[in-house]
């Protein structure tokens, strides 16, 4: 067992850069993959096929909605230390300052997991369709080690210290924590399911000439 865990590698930090990259490539796709998907269906059902849409037609044509669609959040945050007599999740000149200010960079996902939507999630009556999905939740969160820094009070600028934070696991945790529940006080998570209402909503209507979808979450 001890072994194992010599051998286990340690997880992969995502830079400032690449979290940038990654967001902007994101971002991209969903748009092109949203496009093919109202069009492309929109093409297929038309010729001929419109009236033979039925629940697992439209709930396979959901599962990939959720995490194409959704919020995406990026944020900075300030924190204040104060009185700090030990080490700052291992940063040892934590413990000298005593009074210091961190400040770092995060980003998040928010949207609906839609891969499990089945036919049972799916009601059609007439030209009206009924759609049930998850609930709105964070899909992922991650923090940029690089970005976490001090402000350097005699230099009046902020240093990196992210590499000295040997325990930014502990301090992901908790600062994710915190981070979550702040945004669900926010108008985000209502906007993720505007957003993936109307776009669930223009690509059943392509499928089959439906006049209402409605879109539950739960």
């Amino acid at each position: 067992m001890a072994q194992q865990q010599q051998r286990r590698k340690p997880p992969v930090r995502k830079t400032k850069k690449q979290i940038r990259r990654q967001r902007m490539l994101t971002v991209v796709g969903a748009v092109v993959v949203v496009f093919l998907i109202i069009f492309g269906l929109g093409a297929l059902w038309g010729h001929g096929l419109g009236s033979k849409a039925n629940a697992e037609d439209i709930a396979s044509a959901i599962t990939g909605l959720g995490q194409t669609v959704q919020v995406d959040y990026d944020y900075t945050q300030v924190l204040n230390e104060e009185d700090r007599d030990s080490a700052y999740y291992g940063w040892s000149q934590a413990a000298d300052l005593g009074n210091f200010t961190i400040l770092y960079q995060g980003t998040m996902d928010i949207g609906s997991d839609t891969a499990g939507v089945t036919a049972d999630n799916v009601q059609i009556d007439g030209k009206a369709v009924t759609v049930t999905v998850p609930a709105i939740s964070i899909l992922s969160h991650e923090i940029a080690q690089d970005s976490i820094s001090y402000y350097d009070s005699e230099d009046n600028q902020f240093r990196s210290i992210g590499a000295e934070l040997t325990d930014f696991d502990g301090f992901c945790s908790d600062q994710k924590s915190v981070v979550e529940n702040d945004v669900y006080n926010t108008d985000k998570f209502s906007n993720a399911e505007d957003r993936l209402r109307n776009v669930i909503s223009a690509v059943v209507k392509q499928m089959g000439n439906f006049d209402t979808v409605t879109v539950n979450f739960a």
